[in-house]
């Protein structure tokens, strides 16, 4: 009888100790996929920069995903902030254009997806959006 209960015992602590593994490796996707960028974008945490990627005219080679996991799962609502800025051109005499693609991941769904594009003369932030990160 006693042979029996530790068989028990140790195929339950195997089981548990299985789904515990499975549920440490689906981390919930909390992130930012960018798909263009023109010319430069800038992540904010609470205020903090945490990200920043430049591509010209929009060309990304390929998507580029910023996780936001180590910023924001220890944190209560914190504020995600993006923000293109358009580099100035010397060349370019009646504007310059600008784009931003992304689509925003929160606990592994989809909540958000943007593309906004514009003319500026650049050198400046042409698009800024704020997300309160338990509240999207």
């Amino acid at each position: 009888m006693k042979f029996s209960i530790q068989k028990i015992i140790l195929i339950l602590v195997l089981i548990i100790g299985y789904n515990q593994l499975i549920i440490a490796q689906t981390k919930l996707r909390n992130s930012i996929l960018f798909y263009a960028i023109d010319d430069r974008i800038e992540v904010y945490v609470d205020g903090e920069l945490v990200f920043e990627k430049l591509a010209s005219a929009g060309n990304l080679v390929n998507e580029v995903e910023f996780d936001l996991n180590p910023h924001v799962s220890d944190k209560i609502d914190p504020i995600v902030e993006i923000r293109l800025i358009n580099s100035t051109c010397t060349t370019c005499e009646s504007g310059n254009g600008w784009l931003v693609e992304f689509e925003i991941f929160q606990e592994g769904n989809s909540v958000d997806y943007i593309i906004e594009e514009g003319d500026s003369l650049g050198g400046d932030t042409v698009y800024t959006i704020s997300y309160e990160w338990g509240y999207i």
